[in-house]
C-alpha cells in the first residue's frame, strides 16, 4: 500500500483508539473534565481561555492580576500554553474553554502518534514498522500518565519533528540548509509556547543525539558538512532567539518573575526508579495487584509522573533487535541514544524500589547546565520511548525487507521463525503497555453554580475583587477559576493555583501569597480541606468576634467588592455563618450566597 493510503489507515487506527481513552467524555465535551474537574485540568482550561481574552482586551498575556490579587501572577513562568490557546480560540469562543481543553487532551494521542508515524515512515520506508512506532510513542505510558491532566506535557507531536529536522541538518544534508534551519527554529519556538520544559528537554536531547552521531561517525565530519550545519544553525538560532526573547525575559525579570528552580531542583523526587521500566502501575491494564502496588510507590506515589514503564516484552524486543542489527549504523545509533536517555531519566541519584541510594548518576552533572536543574528526569521517558520505538521500527523494516538506503539497503534474515518471534513479541509489547481505560473524568456542571453562567453574575461590577468559597487553593480546590472564565473574566479573585516568588530570596511557592490577617484564609482553607478529606491544615476555632473583626479588615485591605459562597460545596454553612456575622444577610440566587457592592467601586488595576 502506498504511504499516502496507509496514512489514512494509520490515522483511522489512532483516532479510533483515542475515542475510548476518556469515555464517556467525547472530544470537545463541555460537560466533563479530565480527573477531578479541579487542579491542573481546571487551571489549564483557565490558561487556554486567558491568552486570547487578554490579547483581545489589550492586556499583556504573560501577566495577570485576575488571580492572586493584588500581587498577580507571571504567566510566563506557568503552564500557559499560549500557542494552543490562540490556535484553538475559535473552539473556546464557540463552546468554552473546557471544550477546548478536552479536545486538545484527546488530540494529543492521535497527533503525537501520527507525528512519530510520519517521521519513522520517512526513515524506515515501512508502513508496518512506522505504525508500530506511532502506537508505541503516541500511546506510551508517558503520554497516558500525563494524560491524567497535564495537557502541556501530553501534547507532544512536535519533538519527533524536531529530531527529524536535526537529522536532515546533520546527517542527510539535502536541500537548502537555511530552510531546514528555519523549520527547526519555528518548531522550537512553537514547542516552547506549548511547554517550555518539553522544548528545553527536546533541544537538549537533540544536541545529545547529534553528539552521539558525531562520536560514532567522526570520520564523516568534514569541512563541507560543518559548513552546512553552520548555515542551518544561523536561521535556527535567529528565529528561536527572536521568538522567545520576550517570553524568557518577562519570565525572569517581569513582575513576579521566578529566577530559581521551582520544581524542586536537582533534589526533586520525580525520577525514574530502576525498576519502573519493568513494573506496571495501577494505570496499566495488565499486571498483578502486587506488582501494581509496587509500581504505584514510584515517583513519590504520583501516578501522573510515573510514565517510565516499558514492559518486559518491549525491553526484550528492543534489546534483541538492537543487538541483532548492531552492525547497522542507524539502528546501533538509535539504540545507544535510547539507553543514554534511559540512564538520564533515572535522575541524579539511583532509586531502587522507591529506596534512594547515594549512587551518583550522569544526570547530576548534566543538571549543572542552566535550565536543566529544574527538569524532572522521569519526564525524559518520552524520549526513551521514542528512540526505543525508532530502533524497533528500523529493525522491523529490515526484517520485512523494506529498509532505506545506505548500508541498510540489504534486508536482514527473513526466516519464518524470526518473523513469528518478532510478531509475537511486538503484539505482547503493545498489550503489556495497554492502559486501564477509561481514564477518569468528572462532570463539571455541579462545580459551576448557575449564578456564574447566567445574567446574575452581571451584578458584580467589571473588575471587582471577589472572595470565593471554596477559596482558590492549590491543594484543595480550584472550582472558582472555572467560575471566573465562564463569566468572562469580569472579576478578579483572591488566591490562586500558580507558581509565584516565595517568602524568602531564591524561593518559590505554588499557591496564593499569604494575605494577612491569616486567620481568615486559614479558616476558609481548613474547612475546605476538611470537606475534601485532605486535612492539610491545623484545626482552627469556629466563628469568633475576633475572626469577624479580622474578616472586615481583610475585606477592606484588599478592596473586596463581593463575597460569593457556593451553597453546594461542603461546609458552606460554616463559611456563610462567618460572612453573615461580618456583613449581614446575603442575597441567595443561582446556587450561591452573595454579598455584593461591598466597596462601591471596582478594584484597582
Amino acid at each position: 500500500m502506498s504511504a499516502r493510503r496507509f496514512a489514512l489507515v494509520a490515522t483511522a487506527v489512532f483516532v479510533l483508539m483515542s475515542l475510548f481513552i476518556y469515555w464517556p467524555m467525547w472530544p470537545g465535551d463541555p460537560q466533563r473534565l479530565v480527573g477531578c474537574a479541579c487542579g491542573d485540568p481546571a487551571q489549564q482550561s483557565w490558561f487556554l481561555n486567558y491568552t486570547p481574552w487578554a490579547l483581545l482586551h489589550g492586556h499583556n498575556p504573560f501577566f495577570t492580576t485576575a488571580i492572586n490579587y493584588p500581587r498577580g501572577v507571571n504567566l510566563a513562568d506557568n503552564t500557559l500554553m499560549p500557542l494552543l490557546g490562540l490556535l484553538f480560540y475559535p473552539v473556546t469562543w464557540l463552546f468554552g474553554a473546557i471544550s477546548t481543553f478536552n479536545l486538545l487532551m484527546w488530540l494529543a494521542y492521535p497527533l503525537s502518534a501520527l507525528s512519530a508515524w510520519w517521521v519513522v515512515r520517512r526513515w524506515s520506508g515501512s508502513n508496518i514498522s512506522s505504525l508500530v512506532a506511532g502506537l508505541l510513542y503516541g500511546f506510551s505510558p508517558y503520554v497516558m500518565h500525563q494524560g491524567l491532566g497535564h495537557l502541556n506535557l501530553s501534547f507532544v507531536p512536535l519533538p519527533p519533528l524536531v529530531f527529524y529536522a536535526v537529522y536532515k541538518i546533520l546527517v542527510v544534508q539535502d536541500g537548502r540548509a537555511r530552510r531546514w534551519g528555519a523549520l527547526l527554529g519555528v518548531l522550537l519556538v512553537a514547542q516552547y509556547l506549548i511547554s517550555s520544559e518539553v522544548m528545553l528537554s527536546t533541544a537538549l536531547f537533540g544536541a545529545i543525539a547529534a553528539a552521539v552521531w558525531m562520536a560514532l561517525h567522526w570520520r564523516e565530519v568534514t569541512r563541507e558538512r560543518v559548513a552546512y550545519v553552520a548555515r542551518a544553525l544561523l536561521p535556527a538560532v535567529a528565529i528561536t532567539a527572536a521568538g522567545l526573547a520576550y517570553p524568557i525575559y518577562f519570565g525572569l525579570f517581569g513582575p513576579e518573575g521566578i529566577r530559581v528552580p521551582y520544581q524542586g531542583g536537582i533534589s526533586n523526587q520525580y525520577r525514574a526508579d530502576l525498576a519502573a521500566a519493568l513494573v506496571p502501575t495501577s494505570l496499566e491494564r495488565f499486571g498483578t495487584s502486587f506488582l501494581k502496588g509496587v509500581g504505584d510507590r514510584f515517583t513519590n506515589g504520583q501516578l501522573d509522573e510515573n510514565g517510565a514503564y516499558l514492559g518486559l516484552p518491549l525491553i526484550v524486543t528492543f534489546l534483541g533487535l538492537w543487538l541483532a542489527n548492531w552492525r547497522v549504523r542507524a539502528i546501533r545509533m538509535t539504540g545507544i541514544i535510547a539507553v543514554i536517555f534511559w540512564i538520564l531519566s533515572l535522575g541524579p541519584w539511583l532509586v531502587v524500589d522507591a529506596h534512594h541510594t547515594s549512587w551518583t548518576l550522569p544526570f547530576y552533572y548534566l543538571a549543572q547546565l542552566p535550565g536543566i536543574v529544574d527538569a524532572l528526569p522521569v519526564r525524559f521517558s518520552l524520549f526513551v520511548m521514542f528512540f526505543v520505538a525508532v530502533t524497533v521500527a528500523l529493525a522491523l523494516a529490515r526484517l520485512v525487507g523494506t529498509p532505506r538506503g545506505g548500508d541498510d539497503a540489504e534486508p536482514t534474515s527473513r526466516s519464518g521463525v524470526a518473523r513469528a518471534v518478532t510478531l509475537v513479541l511486538l503484539v505482547a509489547s503493545l498489550i503489556t503497555i495497554a492502559p486501564l481505560l477509561p481514564l477518569p473524568t468528572k462532570p463539571v456542571g455541579a462545580t459551576t453554580p448557575a449564578f456564574f453562567t447566567g445574567s446574575d453574575v452581571t451584578a458584580i461590577a467589571q473588575g471587582t475583587v471577589v472572595l470565593t468559597y471554596p477559596y482558590v487553593d492549590p491543594i484543595d480546590g480550584q472550582q472558582a477559576i472555572l467560575w471566573q472564565f465562564e463569566s468572562g473574566f469580569r472579576w478578579r479573585m483572591l488566591g490562586s493555583y500558580s507558581a509565584i516568588p516565595g517568602f524568602f530570596p531564591n524561593s518559590v511557592i505554588v499557591g496564593p501569597w499569604p494575605q494577612p490577617p491569616l486567620d481568615v484564609v486559614n479558616f476558609l482553607r481548613y474547612w475546605e480541606g476538611t470537606a475534601l478529606g485532605t486535612q492539610q491544615y491545623s484545626p482552627v476555632q469556629l466563628v469568633t468576634a475576633s475572626l469577624v473583626s479580622d474578616l472586615r479588615i481583610y475585606l477592606r485591605r484588599y478592596h473586596v467588592g463581593a463575597v460569593v459562597v457556593d451553597l453546594a460545596s461542603p461546609h458552606a454553612a460554616t463559611a456563610v455563618t462567618l460572612f453573615r456575622d461580618a456583613l449581614g444577610r446575603p442575597t441567595v440566587e443561582g446556587g450561591v450566597a452573595a454579598w455584593l457592592h461591598l466597596t462601591g467601586r471596582p478594584a484597582r488595576p
